[in-house]
């Protein structure tokens, strides 16, 4: 649902690719940045875990972490069960590990130095996003392929196109001050969002599908 906020996009300064398990390219080229270095403010880093229902059964990926203040408050003041960020930047990963051992949280907070699209986010039942409403479409098709039912979404100050949030109505966000936060669980998201763009021969047709599926 940010990573600190010192939001940093992934990249690496050259095209990056992901390849699915036939070796196939997928996500298309990686941009060397897909946000700016903006921290977000610890109240709004705390409101962010509060929306979200963070508790001791979360795992939180953050991705662009900068100083790690979404990790370290999910862990100490949320009891997750671990939070992971990654960082481009390999001088704020080296400061937020430093931290991290001073703190003794090794095992309950992991900073990784590498291209966000890249990580594997299936551990995750919480994602915290602080990039912009490009970088975040830019995420959509991963998240729908490798988030599990009933992970969260929380995104600061910019939405994910095309997918519903949890709010719901008008406005779809949630405000504290001049910053607006976006609360998703996958996949209601999505697929609440397709199902309105269909009609109801159409949608009675994918219920059959997914019972059929499901009963299988």
């Amino acid at each position: 649902m940010s990573s600190t906020r010192n939001r940093r996009g992934p990249g690496g300064g050259r095209p990056t690719w992901r390849r699915g398990m036939s070796g196939s390219l997928r996500w298309g080229e990686v941009s060397s940045s897909v946000a700016p270095y903006v921290p977000t403010p610890y109240s709004v880093v705390r409101r962010m875990m509060e929306l979200a229902g963070a508790g001791a059964d979360d795992v939180v990926y953050d991705l662009g972490c900068g100083d790690g203040r979404i990790l370290f408050t999910a862990v100490e003041e949320f009891g997750v069960k671990k939070a992971v960020g990654y960082e481009l930047k390999a001088s704020m990963c080296e400061s937020v590990r430093r931290n991290i051992r001073r703190k003794s949280l090794e095992g309950r907070i992991e900073v990784i130095n590498e291209n966000f699209f890249l990580a594997d986010l299936s551990p995750a039942s919480l994602v915290t996003l602080y990039l912009t409403t490009s970088g975040n479409s830019k995420l959509r098709p991963k998240f729908e392929e490798e988030l599990r039912g009933g992970a969260r979404i929380v995104s600061h100050d910019f939405p994910i196109q095309e997918w519903t949030t949890l709010k719901g109505g008008s406005p779809g966000h949630y405000a504290l001050g001049s910053h607006r936060i976006y609360l998703y669980k996958v996949p209601d998201a999505y697929e609440r969002e397709r199902a309105n763009l269909r009609n109801p021969k159409e949608e009675g047709r994918w219920r059959r599908i997914r019972r059929i599926f499901f009963s299988v």
